[in-house]
C-alpha cells in the first residue's frame, strides 16, 4: 500500500473554514431563538384573545333575551367591555401595537388580533428587529354539547381606551 504525500500549500487550509462554519451555526442558533420567540409571543396572543373570547361570551349573555324570550343571545356592548377588561387584565407588554377587532354574532362571537414582537438577536441586523404575529379566537353561547360557531357580524375594531 503506497501512502499519499501532502502538498506543501494544503497544510491550514481547513483552519480558514472553521470561523467561517461557526459563523453559520451562529447565525442560524439566532434564527432559531427569534422564531422561537416569535412563536411563543404569538401563543401568548392567541391564549389573550382566547381569555377575552370566553369571558366575554359568560359576561355578554342578554339578560332581557334570556329572561323575557327564554332565548340565548349576547348583547354586543357587554360584550366589547367583557373583552377590553380581560384584554386590559393581562400582561401583554411584550406585544407592541396590539390591535383587536371583534366580530359578533348572534351567540357566538370571535376576535381577531394582531401585534408586532421584538427580536433577539435580528435586532442585529436592520429590517429583521421585529416580526408580526397574529391570532383568532372564537367562542360561543351553547346551553351543553357542541354547538357551532358563527355566523358573525363584521369585524369592528375593538377600543379599550374609551
Amino acid at each position: 500500500m503506497r501512502l499519499m504525500r501532502r502538498q506543501g500549500n494544503d497544510i491550514g487550509s481547513v483552519l480558514a473554514l472553521v470561523p467561517a462554519g461557526f459563523l453559520v451555526l451562529i447565525l442560524l442558533a439566532g434564527l432559531a431563538v427569534d422564531s422561537a420567540v416569535a412563536y411563543q409571543r404569538q401563543e401568548q396572543l392567541h391564549d389573550a384573545l382566547s381569555a377575552a373570547a370566553n369571558d366575554a361570551v359568560a359576561a355578554g349573555l342578554s339578560d332581557s333575551s334570556f329572561y323575557r324570550q327564554g332565548a340565548l343571545a349576547l348583547d354586543p356592548a357587554a360584550v366589547d367591555l367583557a373583552a377590553c377588561r380581560s384584554i386590559e387584565a393581562q400582561d401583554l407588554s411584550s406585544l407592541h401595537g396590539l390591535q383587536v377587532a371583534i366580530a359578533v354574532g348572534t351567540r357566538s362571537l370571535r376576535i381577531r388580533g394582531t401585534a408586532r414582537v421584538d427580536a433577539v438577536f435580528g435586532r442585529a441586523v436592520p429590517g429583521f428587529g421585529e416580526r408580526g404575529v397574529s391570532s383568532t379566537a372564537d367562542a360561543t353561547l351553547s346551553t351543553g354539547g357542541q354547538a357551532p360557531a358563527g355566523p358573525f357580524g363584521p369585524f369592528a375594531p375593538l377600543d379599550c381606551a374609551g
